[in-house]
């Protein structure tokens, strides 16, 4: 009678499996191809765009200022300490800003800036072969979410009167007071430009990368393992229902067995398929938070 009982339960499940192995090949099939179609952003972005750590950028870049006709006297000098503590001074007496630390990469980059300008004799913000602030930037490997340029030419008394002669032009001025900026760099020489000795100076401001919290790298790493995983789970489930579907010993294993492994085997991708998908909320939510930081600190 015991036997007759078993038989006639396990009778039902094959029947109910080959009722319903339509149905549950298809749902399985549709939850993989939700998870391994082009991870998704909330605001339909794929992620794989969104993931890389240049990050979205802005540029001030007000229009270049020569002041050519101060008097100078052989003792006058520019110094890269003294623009930056009269930059410093009138952010505190301009709405007590945060006050602007020294990077040397910024250094760097005001300083490729100041020599390029006067290798190849121009004034502009975009160098002959196209090369910003943006290419300078990265050049030094200044990694920001907001960078902006400063540019001034002329015989200028001291330091305090070349960053009063910038407090004097609107552009120059909002770079200057901008309070999103953290960083400075800073470069001043004397040369020769267009046949007369003349000192240029460059600020370079700059809001690092870090002052927004970045995506989870290893989070996204084990996302697309997970992706790689549920791949070879979904090759290994057709094959083995084409195996099911022929109803032959397979591998030694008898019919009943192959169909316990198949539903084994969708139980485990199952589980995957879920957890993966909570890891791909996560990082989209670090995504709108991290693009979020990014327009606070450049509106």
């Amino acid at each position: 009678m015991k036997t007759f009982f078993k038989t006639l339960v396990i009778f039902f499940l094959i029947a109910f499996f080959y009722v319903f192995q339509n149905e549950i090949v298809s749902w399985v099939g549709n939850v993989y191809s939700y998870l391994t179609s082009d991870v998704k952003a909330p605001d339909g972005t794929p992620l794989k765009e969104k993931t890389k750590i240049e990050l979205p950028s802005k540029e001030d870049l007000p229009g270049a200022l020569r002041v050519i006709d101060s008097i100078v006297t052989s003792n006058d000098k520019l110094s890269k300490a003294g623009v930056i503590t009269y930059t410093n001074k009138y952010r505190k007496e301009n709405g007590d800003l945060v006050q602007l630390v020294e990077n040397n990469k910024l250094d760097l980059s005001a300083q490729k800036k100041l020599q390029d300008m006067f290798a190849k004799q121009y004034f502009e913000h975009t160098s002959p072969s196209g090369v910003g602030i943006s290419e300078l930037g990265n050049q030094a490997g200044y990694e920001y979410i907001l960078i902006g340029e400063n540019l001034a030419m002329g015989n200028f008394k001291n330091d305090q009167a070349l960053v009063d002669a910038w407090m004097a032009s609107p552009g120059h001025r909002a770079n200057i007071l901008n309070k999103h900026y953290t960083e400075i760099g800073v470069a001043v020489g004397k040369g020769v430009f267009e046949g007369r000795n003349v000192w240029m100076a460059v600020q370079h401001f700059g809001a690092p990368s870090n002052l927004c919290s970045s995506t989870d790298k290893n989070l996204l790493d084990e996302i697309k393992l997970n992706q790689g995983a549920i791949q070879k789970m979904e090759n290994d489930l057709t094959s083995k229902k084409a195996q099911i579907d022929k109803k032959g010993v397979y591998e030694g294993t008898a019919y009943i067995e192959q169909v316990n492994q198949y539903n084994n085997l969708i139980n485990i991708y199952n589980n995957l398929v879920i957890d993966t998908k909570v890891e791909i909320n996560n990082y989209n939510n670090q995504i709108n938070i991290f693009n979020s930081c990014v327009v606070n600190n450049q509106n």
